[in-house]
């Protein structure tokens, strides 16, 4: 999965800088998501989604480990370094979506992730102090020159045509723009969702 994000939207992962210059112990993407693993999540219940009437997601699940992504540094003249995740969006209509996306690794942070497919879309990452991730999203590949997504938003199971399906997006909308993730046990994100 060298190729998953249109080089436009290819921001990547890096080193964060700590106090005097020097740099933390590892990738960002290494700290979110270890070897070992690590899963974040989100699920709104009904007081929630009675306030955001227009929400059209009920539960977010992203998860995955840095252990390919470790073993692809070391060919890093051939291959675009990428962290690669499963997404499960959970919609109000009792349905979900998965697939996986991939996030480009050069330097910076994690910043965008989107699925093989450029018609699919994508959204932003930040890594928040308090050990969250947020979800960002912007909409951005839509709005590329060039761009083929098939829809606005993002969709963790849309794929191209010819032998391509439709999916399912996330519009981006007000209501379904931001999306905060706790970190959860591995557990959480690797259960059914409920329409699976």
């Amino acid at each position: 999965m060298s190729r998953l994000l249109a080089p436009a939207l290819a921001l990547m992962l890096a080193a964060a800088p700590v106090a005097g210059g020097a740099r933390a112990a590892g990738l960002v993407a290494e700290r979110a998501f270890p070897p070992a693993g690590a899963c974040y999540a989100r699920r709104y219940d009904a007081a929630h989604l009675a306030r955001h009437p227009g929400q059209v997601v009920t539960g977010l699940h992203l998860w995955g480990s840095s252990r390919d992504l470790i073993g692809l540094r070391a060919a890093s003249g051939q291959v675009d370094p990428e962290l690669t995740l499963t997404l499960r969006v959970d919609f109000s209509d009792g349905a979900s979506a998965q697939g996986k996306v991939g996030c480009a690794e050069v330097k910076g942070r994690i910043r965008r992730c989107g699925r093989e497919a450029s018609c699919s879309g994508g959204f932003a990452v930040e890594a928040l102090p308090d050990g969250r991730l947020e979800i960002v999203n912007d909409d951005a590949a839509s709005r590329e020159p060039g761009s083929v997504a098939a829809r606005p938003g993002f969709s963790p199971d849309a794929a191209c045509p010819p032998a391509g399906r439709a999916g399912r997006f996330v519009p981006p909308d007000a209501q379904n723009r931001v999306f905060r993730l706790e970190r959860l046990p591995l557990a959480a994100c690797t259960e059914p969702g409920p329409g699976r």
